[in-house]
């Protein structure tokens, strides 16, 4: 029983002396130049007899962080934790270590860590730095860091950079560090990584040492982005240091007598070139940078050339351009595609309409006679740079647009067919085809004649020869067929004049339809009139348009000019747009007045009146005429086929003997009909 006993206050004694282990420290970093330190120590695990620990760095009570025994801790003191601590005191170096009280007030207290001290000694002429730090401790066990990682800031920077400028092995504390940075401060600091419990880890971070250097090295080669155009029209170069303290850059020209330096710029990363012209030629350009000292890199390799856009050829059928640019070159990351880019309103708004590998587009779906702005813009893979060509401004020619046909007249021709002139842009603008409609409503046409264009030829004449232009109206109308094949220009819509008539007592009554689609309009319809007695046709009458567009003509005074008149319509044109006027004439009828004939039965050849036997007639028309005179023996002693022409009662030129002597008379009425009249006269003397 003594043994049981002794041995569970063994055990009781061996756990508690286990259990009040104090905190063991595993990191310090200091942060914010000195002005903050992280601590991180690991524990025995005991969650409940610890109350408060208390952080000393350099013996200086700086902070303090407690659980509550029994309770639910506000912070858990056992195991691993970190703790950031601000405005610690200034100091060279640095000891900390951590205090544990239980809830008797018992202290524990932990190991001491001291920070690590660099120290950092300009050497070649303030040139290069060199580096010589501690190690955080006497053995450096498989749970620190292979490496220590080095820190470099410059004093135009804010902070150090998140990624160290160098590594060297855990069994080195020194490094020598060669200065980029013409005549300024750099700031160095150097850590290595503890790893500590399951997924802790903590860099020991050594203090700040700072050194005054110079820089006699020449910067890395800058990056030259691209050669853009922009939308004035002006070559301009994107470029960046790949160092971020390049205090300018010099451009250079390539031709070939060289690379030639051409300016230099100072604070930016961009640069205009003040001579060059994109849309009529194209520059190879190269850069280098130069550091505050004077320093200057080498020149960049990819030599960049603005991209020149130029147009093609235009497409009057298609309404399509076509634009072709030079090939962009050593863009970075390679060249992914080439966007095209269209404006329809002089560059206020651009339109994305397609893009290509290659160096050829067509933009199609263009108006005539519309101002249009294009440009091409390349794209690198990853789409990270761009860079843009030229402007060219294009327009589609609207000489396809313009063509057009008119028909200038339609009329009969001596009343032997219908003539159709058209007048057609085909001497300045070259069509295939024009082709002549026909049409006997108005409204369905059909393809009558088709004909080829004659090199600068504008008018053309079509003949209708199967037109029945005596009794009906004939439509027509033409199109062209342009050189890209399609059917245009469509013309106005014309038809010959048909007039008709009917004879009554001693008036002629014409009627005919209103010539229509004349460009300048009818100024006035004429009349015109030809008798048997006549050769020629006369102006009749003078009919304004917009009336009945018939007339009456009064023949009651020509009963001795034949029983046939023939009539026919002039309509005279106002001038049109085109600067001409044009006739149109009808088709002729001819109307007939029924004939008389009345004979005297006697006559005086010597007398002063009544000296001429003829018939009185009236409309007797010239056609199958025949007037004859014979003695009642039947000797034929006149005859004549004008039914105005009389005997004079001689024979042979010497007065017949005073008797009875007999008439024949034959003549045809209207409808043909040849009618015979005979008589006897008696000569008086």
């Amino acid at each position: 029983m003594k043994k049981e006993l002794l041995f569970v206050l063994l055990m009781v004694v061996t756990v508690s002396c286990w259990a009040w282990q104090p905190p063991k420290m595993q990191c310090l970093k200091l942060m914010n130049n000195n002005q903050r330190m992280k601590m991180a120590w690991s524990s025995n695990g005991d969650c409940i007899h610890f109350k408060t620990y208390y952080f000393y760095i350099n013996n200086i009570l700086c902070d303090s962080l407690s659980g509550h025994v029994g309770q639910t801790q506000t912070f858990t003191l056992c195991d691993y934790g970190s703790k950031d601590i601000n405005n610690i005191p200034v100091a060279e170096e640095y000891f900390c270590y951590i205090k544990a009280v239980d809830s008797t007030g018992a202290a524990f207290y932990s190991d001491t860590l001291h920070s690590i001290n660099i120290t950092v000694t300009p050497i070649a002429n303030n040139t290069m730095a060199r580096l010589e730090w501690e190690s955080p401790t006497t053995v450096l066990d498989n749970s620190w860091g292979s490496t220590f990682d080095i820190y470099k800031k410059r004093e135009f920077e804010p902070d150090f950079p998140p990624t160290p400028c160098a590594s060297v092995p855990n069994t080195q504390f020194t490094y020598i560090d060669t200065s980029d940075v013409c005549d300024a401060l750099i700031s160095y600091q150097v850590s290595i990584t503890n790893f500590y419990g399951v997924n802790e880890r903590c860099p020991f971070m050594t203090t700040i040492a700072t050194a005054h250097l110079m820089d006699s090295i020449s910067p890395s080669v800058p990056m030259l982005d691209s050669v853009t155009v922009t939308s004035d029209n002006e070559v301009m170069l994107g470029f960046h240091g790949t160092e971020p303290y390049m205090m300018a850059f010099i451009i250079y020209y390539v031709n070939p007598n060289g690379t030639i330096p051409y300016d230099t710029v100072y604070d930016q990363t961009f640069w205009i070139d003040p001579v060059m012209d994109p849309s009529l030629d194209s520059r190879f350009y190269r850069i280098a940078a130069m550091d505050s000292c004077g320093n200057v890199s080498a020149l960049t390799d990819n030599q960049q050339c603005n991209m020149r856009l130029m147009l093609n050829s235009t497409d009057a059928c298609q309404k399509s351009a076509s634009i072709h640019w030079s090939t962009y070159t050593n863009l970075l990351n390679e060249i992914l595609r080439y966007d095209i880019f269209l404006s329809s309103d002089m560059g206020q708004s651009w339109n994305l309409i397609g893009n290509t590998t290659g160096n050829n587009f067509q933009i199609g779906n263009l108006q005539f006679n519309h101002d249009y702005l294009a440009y091409v813009r390349v794209v690198n893979n990853g789409e990270t740079i761009t860079a843009s060509s030229n402007r060219i401004r294009f327009q589609i020619s609207a000489e396809e647009a313009q063509d057009f046909s008119y028909i200038r007249s339609v009329s009969v021709i001596d009343n032997h067919h219908i003539q159709i002139k058209v007048l057609t842009s085909g001497d300045t603008l070259p069509f295939e085809t024009i082709t002549l409609l026909r049409s006997e409503n108005g409204t369905d046409f059909e393809p009558f004649k088709t004909v080829s264009h004659v090199s600068g030829t504008k008018e053309y004449i079509f003949y209708d020869s199967l037109a029945d232009f005596s009794r009906h109206l004939y439509y027509y109308r033409t199109y062209l067929v342009n050189e890209c094949g399609a059917e245009v220009a469509y013309s106005n819509i014309s038809h010959n004049i048909l007039l008709t008539g009917e004879n009554n007592a001693q008036t002629n009554l014409l009627t005919w339809h209103a010539y229509e689609n004349w460009d300048g309009g009818v100024s006035n319809y004429y009349v015109m009139r030809k008798v048997e007695s006549e050769e020629l046709f006369n102006t009749i009458g003078d009919v304004p348009p917009g009336l009945q567009n018939n007339y009456p003509d009064d023949i009651s005074s020509l009963y001795e000019s034949g029983s046939k008149f023939v009539y026919y319509i002039e309509a005279q044109e106002n001038t049109n747009s085109y600067g001409f006027d044009e006739t149109s004439y009808s088709n002729y009828i001819t109307l007939i007045q029924p004939p008389s004939l009345y004979f005297p039965n006697a006559f005086r050849p010597l007398g002063a009146n009544n000296n001429v036997f003829k018939p009185i007639n009236s409309f007797v028309s010239l056609d199958g005429y025949r007037f004859s005179i014979f003695t009642r023996t039947g000797e034929c002693v006149f005859i004549t086929t004008n039914p105005q022409e009389g005997w004079d009662g001689r024979i042979n030129g010497v007065v017949a003997p005073m008797n009875v002597y007999v008439y024949y008379v034959e003549y045809k009425i209207p409808d043909g009909t040849v009618l015979e009249q005979t008589g006897t006269v008696t000569l008086v003397k």
